[in-house]
């Protein structure tokens, strides 16, 4: 069973307007899922929205499945496009390859790497599979805490399988927790009974960890 889409019972773009978190999605390679999920926030009206990979390259399905095209993090979405374009027009229309890297060339210029944001806070980060999770979780556990300006950070995983169709669905739940989340007084302390209760809801698995960094 499915949620109800918070862009029919509630006002979206009030919602985003007054949302003043500064939120990060993160997937492998910053291409599908983190992308179709910066695109919707963005589309719908929320600022402070980045969105990254934690892949040691940039990897996009090939001609075959031991074939795959590996790009470098930094790739103008534009390159890439023309790349694949001139490799295989056909083939890349057909599995959705170009019509996504359009989409990605209309939210930023570049896939960027999250292990190489060092600078940039984030209030939330949501992250589309496990692997990623772990990673971003690594990585915060391996930077310098000593500051006594530590901040926490929420990081909530989704997980969602790496095609077209499911990041789409990855993405609307997203906001729609984060639409709760914007609801909902002291929503730091109730963090847990929300994503506990959406996922009763939907049954989208879940996880969710609190660090400071």
């Amino acid at each position: 069973m499915s949620t109800q889409s918070p862009t029919s019972t509630n006002n979206i773009s009030n919602i985003a307007n007054q949302c003043n978190k500064r939120i990060a999605m993160v997937c492998a390679s910053n291409q599908n899922r983190s992308l179709e999920a910066h695109h919707l926030f963005v589309k719908n009206g929320f600022k402070n929205i980045r969105s990254f990979g934690t892949s040691a390259h940039c990897k996009l399905p090939g001609p075959s499945i031991h074939q795959p095209n590996i790009f470098s993090f930094g790739t103008p979405y534009q390159e890439i496009y023309t790349s694949l374009k001139n490799q295989d027009q056909e083939l890349y229309i057909r599995n959705g390859l170009l019509n996504m890297l359009e989409r990605n060339i209309s939210v930023k210029q570049a896939p960027e790497k999250w292990q190489e944001e060092q600078q940039s806070k984030f209030e939330i980060v949501y992250t589309f599979d496990q692997r990623v999770y772990d990673a971003v979780i690594e990585d915060l556990l391996q930077r310098d805490v000593s500051s006594s300006l530590l901040q926490p950070v929420h990081i909530i995983n989704l997980q969602v399988k790496d095609t077209h169709e499911e990041a789409v669905g990855g993405a609307q739940h997203a906001l729609e927790i984060t639409s709760i989340i914007e609801k909902t007084l002291n929503w730091e302390e109730k963090l847990d009974q929300i994503l506990e209760d959406f996922y009763k809801q939907t049954s989208r698995q879940l996880l969710h960890t609190l660090m400071f960094y």
